[in-house]
């Protein structure tokens, strides 16, 4: 596994429980779709706050079961809290390498979301992902191209954030725009009837568009430590980039998002 580039710990639940609340609604409709029901057993490959652990947890009740793994163990422990705090009883957190997963034939949906563009070998995970899953049961993986992010009006200071983020992925090995390579990969891992909808959020208003500054400064220290950019540069874009949120003329995007899906054969 490469070196993640985003900064963990309660910083990084912070921004994670941002993204939950935007991701909600496209996320929550891709696993309504794909069939998350009552009763499965399922897993979440680097679940960070477990945000959408619980979510899943949440629809497969009492008879089913819910795994999230993640390797930051700080942003577990505060995971852990919210399961505590919701009362779910159905959800089992483990601090480990996502690639380091050995079992087999256990699961009925695995899942992962924005995991792989961190990945120095995403096909690894791919195939261990197939592995961990039931004969018939389903992969789904939501993950982007960073690339198609916009900012309108043109901002020099979100066109920089979006080089810098693609620049500080691949120096740590990961790939900020694996998104239109996954349906192919996960073809090539052995999965059938594999199926891909893209969705790319965008706001004029609310959280969403807090996105950019949260994860410049959440990157910010990879970005320097590379020396791709000054810590002064770093602030500067994402105090610009707070600025363009806050203007309600300014439209500000996420990454292209590709999810995609498919089932081990029986």
């Amino acid at each position: 596994m490469s070196q993640y580039a985003l900064a963990g710990g309660g910083k990084g639940k912070e921004r994670l429980n941002l993204l939950s609340e935007v991701m909600f609604p496209s996320t929550s409709q891709l696993l309504r779709g794909v069939g998350l029901a009552p009763g499965m057993r399922c897993l979440d490959l680097g679940c960070g706050g477990g945000h959408v652990t619980r979510y899943m947890a949440g629809i497969v009740g009492d008879a089913g079961m819910v795994v999230g793994i993640d390797r930051d163990g700080e942003i577990l422990e505060l995971a852990r809290r919210d399961v505590d705090a919701s009362g779910l009883g159905n959800v089992e957190l483990r601090c480990a390498d996502v690639l380091a997963i050995e079992e087999e034939g256990v699961y009925d949906l695995v899942y992962a979301r924005f995991l792989l563009a961190h990945l120095s070998d995403p096909a690894k995970c791919v195939g261990a992902m197939l592995k961990a899953c039931k004969p018939g049961g389903l992969i789904v993986i939501e993950d982007i191209e960073c690339a198609a992010s916009f900012c309108y009006p043109r901002s020099p200071a979100y066109e920089r954030y979006v080089e810098l983020y693609q620049q500080v992925l691949r120096r740590l090995g990961g790939n900020a725009d694996i998104g239109p390579e996954i349906p192919g990969m996960l073809r090539r891992a052995g999965a059938t009837g594999v199926q891909v909808n893209v969705v790319q959020p965008a706001h004029l208003e609310g959280p969403g568009k807090y996105m950019a500054p949260v994860t410049m400064r959440g990157v910010s220290g990879a970005v320097v430590a590379q020396g791709l950019a000054s810590q002064e540069e770093v602030e500067r874009i994402a105090a610009e980039l707070e600025l363009a949120a806050a203007d309600p003329e300014t439209m500000i995007s996420l990454p292209r998002i590709f999810q995609v899906w498919g089932r081990k054969p029986s």
